[in-house]
Parts: C-alpha cells; structure tokens; sequence
C-alpha cells in the first residue's frame, strides 16, 4: 500500500463497534482517492481490506467480485466504499441520535422533575370545580350586578378555571379573579352574599395551598381581601 495509507497501526487499532470501524475504514479510502496519483493496484489493496476486516469481524462484505478491466474494477471499488459508508452513516446516525434523545430525554424529565407546583388534593380540586360552576351560575343569574361586571367577572372566571389544575404551576388568574370580584362586592355589598360566601371558600382553599407551597405560616384572611 502507498505509503502513509492504511498503515498496520491504523488497521490494528480500528474501534471494535464494526460500523464506526467501517467509518474509519471509508474515510481512510477516501483520503487515498483524494490523491491523483492513486495506482490501480491501491485501489485493488485497499478492496483487499476491506474484504480482510469483513472476514475478520465474522461480517463477509457483500461486494462485487473484480474483473478483466482495470476501469471497471476502480469503479466497483469505490462503489463498494461508496456503500460501506453509506451503511455506516445511516447505522451510527440511527444509534448517536437515540443516544442523544435517551440522554436528553433523562435530562429535562429531571429539570421538570424540579419544577414548582402548586398542588391541590382531590377533595379540594374537587371543591373549587363546584364554586367556579356555581359563581358562574350566579353572576349571570343576579339582577343587581351590572352587565360590564359581569363580562368581566365572567373573562376572569373561565380564565381561573383554565389555569387551575390539580397541579398547577401559576395562579395569576386567581388573583385577577380575587381582584375583579373583591370590586363587585366591595361596590354591592351585602347583595352579593351568595357569590361572597364562595368567593371566600374558593380563596381559603387556594391560600391555603399558596402558604403550603412557600412555607408561610400566615396569610390575611380572605374576607380581608375582599371586604370593607
């Protein structure tokens, strides 16, 4: 082989996984290529290794068995290569790319593992469902709230409900809706009750999961919040 080419200590030390061997293999046929003085009797050579590291590897090349014209055979060979590279890129592609999505996957399941949540029993999800449905049921229903209160109470109710969830990562929502009705009730008082009295409950349940999650020992009442 020319020199400098497919030398013992390149050979001897290919990776033991056949395809990155494979790898190394086509990308040292097409350094020797490369080269325009490349004999005919290199390429023949370097099909030899080719056919030697199959049989080493118990892995038989299925390639092209060499004719009478030297043309013919150069063309052979590097088709061959051609192919062995190709297998090998497809199969280390396929392997390297489930190798990084298993590693990432692993990886954010555990940022995600340690993001914060706002977590809710069963009984209090439960709960605070049935006060969203009966608010609603009661906003529309009252003859003293005003229609521009109502919208307005109405966008930030079903805004609650969509964020709420059994865990939940943001309660914003609770807070605008808090904010909304502690207007109406502050402006209509005592006329208000019914919808007041879940108001209450629903923001008892809530703050009480807030304090839960943050540690705090003591929040303002929710009646605070929302009455004179």
């Amino acid at each position: 082989m020319r020199t400098g080419f497919f030398t013992e200590e390149f050979l001897q030390n290919l990776p033991s996984d056949i395809w990155e061997a494979l790898e190394q293999l086509c990308k040292e046929f097409d350094r020797l290529v490369a080269i325009k003085t490349t004999a005919y009797e290199d390429f023949v050579e370097a099909f030899a290794i080719l056919k030697a590291f199959g049989n080493s590897r118990q892995r038989p090349m299925t390639v092209t068995e060499l004719g009478p014209v030297k043309r013919e055979n150069i063309s052979a060979i590097t088709l061959a290569f051609g192919k062995m590279k190709s297998d090998a890129s497809s199969n280390l592609t396929k392997r390297r790319s489930e190798g990084i999505l298993t590693t990432k996957t692993l990886e954010y399941e555990e940022v995600f593992a340690k993001a914060s949540y706002y977590e809710f029993s069963e009984t209090d999800f439960n709960r605070i469902q049935v006060l969203m449905n009966e608010m609603r049921d009661l906003i529309r229903e009252s003859a003293l709230i005003t229609a521009d209160h109502k919208r307005r109470l109405l966008i930030r109710l079903e805004a609650m409900q969509a964020e709420l969830h059994k865990k939940t990562r943001d309660i914003e929502r609770f807070w605008s809706f808090i904010g909304e009705a502690g207007i109406v009730i502050r402006k209509f008082g005592e006329d208000t009750k019914p919808i007041t009295e879940r108001v209450q409950e629903l923001g008892k349940i809530v703050i009480a999961v807030i304090m839960a999650k943050e540690g705090i020992k003591a929040l303002p009442e929710i009646s605070k919040l929302l009455l004179p």
